[in-house]
């Protein structure tokens, strides 16, 4: 038996008054803020940067690699081959070391002559500029020293200091040069590995 006339209208305005507010507060959620952002999903940029691509890893620096940096004109990437070009000096050196007293036999250029063709920028507008310069040797594992400009220079300290490229006869391609330095009894400049050597200025 079919329901009364007059209780189907009730019920379809009943439904309709209760449809409208529904409506109304699934547009209001809608416009709330990061709403359509969470719907969307993550954007490609973020993903790519939560997740490299893969088979990617970090370049690794080529060993026996080193560079000539710092208040120089002409910075240079160098291997041990290329200190050849430069004179050779060979010395023979005694200095103490954690596990006792070394003797070894460098061969190689002078730290002096490798900076000075790369041109140091001293000011020509400060009376003895170059006295406000030193040099800092880095090497592979992290290890620095620092030379004085002066006790390079002749005249000054005149130190022999040399970017090794051998040692006892054996070749120091793979590893990278040597610094020496004849005149310290202690071997902690004996700087194995060099990856950089950097002229700076620390005078006002």
């Amino acid at each position: 038996m079919s329901s009364h006339p007059l209780r189907r209208v009730f019920t379809r305005r009943f439904t309709a008054l209760f449809a409208i507010p529904a409506l109304l507060i699934a547009g209001a959620v809608a416009l709330l803020p990061g709403t359509a952002a969470e719907a969307a999903g993550p954007t490609p940029s973020t993903q790519t940067a939560a997740r490299p691509p893969a088979g990617h890893h970090p370049p690794i620096p080529a060993q026996g690699v080193f560079f000539v940096k710092g208040k120089v004109a002409h910075p240079a990437r160098l291997t041990v081959a290329d200190l050849a070009r430069y004179p050779q000096y060979t010395q023979q050196v005694t200095f103490q070391s954690g596990a006792g007293p070394q003797t070894h036999t460098y061969t190689g250029p002078r730290l002096i002559d490798v900076l000075t063709a790369a041109g140091p920028a001293f000011r020509a507008d400060v009376k003895n500029d170059l006295l406000r310069y030193a040099v800092l040797v880095h090497a592979s594992d992290g290890y620095e020293a620092v030379l004085s400009w002066p006790e390079l220079v002749d005249g000054y300290g005149g130190t022999q200091a040399l970017l090794a490229s051998t040692e006892d006869g054996r070749s120091l391609a793979t590893e990278g040069p040597r610094l020496t330095v004849p005149d310290d009894t202690k071997g902690g400049r004996y700087v194995s590995g060099v990856t950089s050597i950097t002229l700076v200025r620390v005078g006002a």
